[in-house]
């Protein structure tokens, strides 16, 4: 049982609505002051565990759906890379790594990946393509230190055994722990905050007012 709120946030680089949930939950992890605890999972596997498939039709609107979140938000997104869905074992390996030596550069070393591939429209796939999203936040050999270490792999590969086993299906997968609340509760999605905050019992802002403040 917690003593004290917080948030597990489950995402792949290669997911457009982690990146959106991811900056939903910057503003709401500062506005709440609550610990997240960003874990990097490989998407694919957990969808395909689930059974969980795209239709043809679906993509077209995901996208167009982050298009009008986009114009309301100011969360920069010009589209996806003509290579989509990509193999992120780079870009997920080297951000568990930098969770684990850099702790207070991983948001930003998430978003640069990001904007890389949301942005720029390129995938972050080699080493090559990660090192240059992350060039002056971290040195290119942190890159070729997390791919080369088994614990990143096995990392990763636990964070998706763990998705699996929560039955999760898609990204992100959210994990909220609240106090007096013997297990926590799931949520899936980057359109769940306001589920969040009534579960957590902190305060909830409609998307425009929440990125216009200043002050968050």
């Amino acid at each position: 049982m917690t003593d004290s709120p917080r948030i597990v946030f489950y995402f792949d680089t290669a997911s457009s609505f982690s990146y959106i949930g991811f900056e939903f939950m910057e503003r709401y992890r500062a506005l709440w002051n609550i610990p997240v605890d960003y874990r990097p999972f490989v998407l694919t596997d957990v969808m395909a565990k689930a059974k969980n498939s795209f239709s043809p039709y679906k993509l077209p609107y995901l996208f167009q759906d982050i298009r009008r979140t986009s114009a309301i938000t100011r969360i920069p997104f010009r589209g996806v890379p003509k290579k989509y869905p990509y193999d992120s074992s780079v870009a997920l390996r080297t951000l568990h790594h930098i969770k684990t030596v850099h702790s207070d550069l991983l948001p930003e070393a998430m978003r640069r990946l990001w904007r890389l591939e949301y942005v720029e429209c390129r995938a972050p796939e080699s080493p090559e393509d990660v090192k240059e999203a992350l060039a002056g936040l971290v040195d290119g050999d942190v890159v070729d230190r997390a791919i080369s270490l088994p614990e990143t792999l096995d990392a990763v590969t636990k964070n998706t055994e763990d998705v699996k086993n929560i039955k999760g299906f898609g990204a992100p997968t959210i994990l909220a722990f609240k106090p007096g609340q013997a297990k926590p509760q799931f949520f899936f999605g980057s359109d769940r905050f306001e589920h969040l905050a009534i579960y957590l019992d902190k305060e909830f802002f409609p998307m425009k007012q929440l990125f216009a403040s200043p002050s968050i």
